[in-house]
């Protein structure tokens, strides 16, 4: 599935896509270890399969350093930079840490857990690797099973939290094998020791600069609820095998990283839970926590420290950007380094703090991996994912803004087809976001969409009220107003477009993923003005959603700070299905039959009411997939069949 020279972009070019992503640069900042990812395809398989390259910061070739036959991903430098520790699932389905040298060569396997491992982390002497599994399942466990003795108690038997471990890697035998139990032929192998129990599920550990300590973020359990809205940071003397909360914040904390004299920790403090992530330090003795760039006012991710740890750089999310910013640890403001229309992500700087890199997407070109100095932040691209694209025309991206009908700035994302030459309105997609708040719609590159341009569309994403990167208090002008001024907001960037001559008002389609589906169900039974409307993975009834997906307190945190048993009639009003005798757009309803965010059943009940009224519709269920449609044989049934449907009920076929 490639592209000829030259023509537009079709649904196989934006599924075969080449994806980069786990960008970490050497601790010398002359090497950049990336994950490339590209679809597998066989009889019996449908999948993307990533593998860990290499490729030096002064221009050289990259090279591919693993060939894992069902993928590898996480690499971690060691701290002298000579080798790389990474995860593979290779001699069996369950995923162990593994080593390889930096330069190539065999990979030698670290652990041999029962269960999947994740999150390795070297110590800074790089005789230790941290790393997370949870605990095998015990003996009493396996005969309750295989006698079908096996019932679930909710909140206790239906998750496995991820434990801390330790293992001795050994630095002159970085090879030898480890196991949590000793084989059976008697072959001597080191330990991992257990760090943390049944009170903690942990994620992130971090080491000190020291290696005595190992800082992590714990949450009461793994489900989705517990880790968005009760996480925090925790920090554990690695000698005695205990641990203490950080901060008293009280969660909504990600992120933590130890300052260069590992005498404070900078981490990433939501208060919400799920919103706006602001940067803090916490002294590790103290605990008091001191908020850094908060004139800013912007959601912050990637803290890395600077030098001696008198600065730290970070990704902010501006409007439709995310650029790199560099705040002073004491007194002064956050300065941008990067320059405009661009989207950073997964940076990561060097020892010295002198050098970055990190994957940077423009709207114009698939991602990249970019490296640059922290000192005058100028970027060269280290790696070009797609040079099969490169003659390919793309439409133009725009970023737009207008005044919602009570006076609020909107600012949102329009692509043109690639021959818009202005001279007559398009047929126009109208895509409102998920999330909503980490939805928000950006300058990057995004393959679907140049798909649907250059099938003629023009693609609308506004970034309504809600959305993150305009700062807190636009962040949470949606809470209790579901459908409400977001979608006034949508629709007079509608009317904007069409009066502009851009978009064709008897033309319009609407479409969106999880929010954006709420959304788009939301939309269809306010207006008739789309012709026809496409539902992925979203909510339709508000009430039954709150008892059915995994995260409730997500729910509540939009309704009032409450659940149905408060505000059902606000769970009620603001649910596409309690207007869906309003609807009359042909819908069509996509959802992977594994979402556990936004269950099935939200796109039963609403197939099975348009149905009962009358309304053409189609629901297509996709198995094994969750809250996004992700094998490439399914991701490319989705494109065509959404293009196919809005392209028959704009009549488009018989042009």
């Amino acid at each position: 599935m490639t592209s000829e020279r030259g023509r537009r972009m079709t649904a196989e070019d934006a599924v075969a896509i080449t994806e980069l992503s786990q960008v970490t640069i050497s601790p010398d900042g002359a090497r950049v270890a990336y994950v490339r990812s590209r679809p597998m395809l066989t009889e019996d398989e449908s999948t993307r399969r990533g593998h860990i390259w290499i490729v030096p910061t002064d221009g050289g070739d990259a090279f591919r350093l693993t060939n894992g036959p069902r993928g590898d991903g996480q690499p971690q430098w060691s701290p002298d930079g000579a080798r790389i520790a990474f995860i593979s699932r290779r001699h069996d389905d369950v995923a162990q840490a593994w080593i390889i040298r930096a330069d190539g060569g065999e990979a030698w396997r670290l652990t041999h857990s029962k269960t999947p491992v994740s999150n390795p982390r070297w110590s800074p002497d790089g005789h230790r690797i941290a790393y997370t599994a949870p605990e095998e399942v015990d003996d009493d466990e396996k005969r309750r099973k295989a006698a079908k003795d096996d019932p679930i108690i909710v909140d206790e038997d239906d998750s496995r939290a991820e434990r801390l471990w330790v293992l001795d890697v050994g630095a002159e035998a970085p090879d030898a094998p480890v196991v949590f139990d000793p084989p059976e032929d008697g072959e001597r192998r080191p330990m991992a020791t257990m760090l943390t129990g049944d009170e903690h599920h942990v994620a992130e550990p971090e080491w000190s600069p020291d290696g005595s300590r190992i800082a992590f973020v714990a949450s009461p359990t793994p489900r989705a609820d517990d880790t968005m809205f009760a996480s925090v940071i925790r920090v554990l003397d690695v000698a005695e095998a205990s641990s203490r909360e950080l901060t008293s914040l009280g969660g909504g904390e990600t992120c933590p990283r130890w300052s260069p004299d590992g005498h404070e920790i900078a981490f990433l403090h939501s208060p919400e839970g799920y919103g706006q992530n602001d940067l803090y330090v916490a002294g590790v003795e103290s605990g008091a926590p001191l908020r850094l760039a908060s004139a800013l006012d912007r959601t912050i991710d990637s803290p890395c420290w600077l030098g001696a740890g008198s600065e730290v750089l970070f990704e902010a999310r501006v409007g439709v950007e995310r650029p790199l910013y560099v705040a002073p640890r004491v007194g002064g403001e956050a300065r941008c380094i990067t320059t405009a229309g661009a989207v950073h992500t997964g940076t990561t700087v060097s020892a010295d703090g002198e050098a970055f890199a990190t994957l940077t997407s423009r709207s114009g070109a698939p991602p990249c991996v970019s490296v640059g100095r922290v000192a005058d932040g100028v970027t060269r691209v280290a790696v070009v994912s797609n040079p099969q694209l490169d003659e390919t025309p793309f439409g133009e991206t725009r970023a737009i803004n207008w005044t919602s009908p009570d006076g609020l700035d909107i600012e949102g994302i329009l692509l043109l087809p690639p021959d818009y030459d202005g001279a007559k309105p398009c047929p126009m997609i109208v895509e409102p976001h998920g999330g909503p708040h980490g939805g928000a719609r950006d300058v990057s590159f995004r393959a679907e969409w140049q798909y649907f341009a250059a099938d003629g569309f023009a693609i609308f994403s506004p970034n309504f009220r809600g959305s993150d990167g305009y700062g807190r208090d636009f962040g949470r002008a949606n809470f209790a107003d579901w459908g409400g001024g977001d979608y006034r907001d949508t629709m007079s960037g509608v009317d904007m477009l069409v009066e502009e001559g851009i978009a064709d008002p008897d033309r319009l389609v609407v479409g969106g993923w999880s929010y954006g589906g709420y959304m788009t169900a939301w939309i269809i039974s306010q207006t008739d003005r789309f012709r026809a409307a496409m539902c992925g993975c979203g909510i339709s009834n508000a009430f039954s959603m709150y008892g059915t997906t995994d995260i409730p307190r997500f729910m509540a945190m939009y309704f009032g700070d409450g659940s149905p048993a408060e505000h059902a009639a606000l769970y009620r009003e603001r649910s596409g299905l309690s207007h869906a005798a309003n609807i009359t757009t042909p819908t069509l309803i996509l959802h992977g039959e594994q979402d556990r965010r936004v269950p099935i059943s939200q796109s039963e009940e609403l197939y099975a009411v348009l149905k009962a009224t009358g309304v053409e519709v189609e629901f297509v269920r996709y198995p094994r997939e969750g809250h996004s449609i992700s094998e490439p044989r399914h991701r490319l049934d989705v494109l065509r069949r959404q293009v196919a449907w809005y392209r028959r009920h704009l009549d488009m076929d018989e042009e």
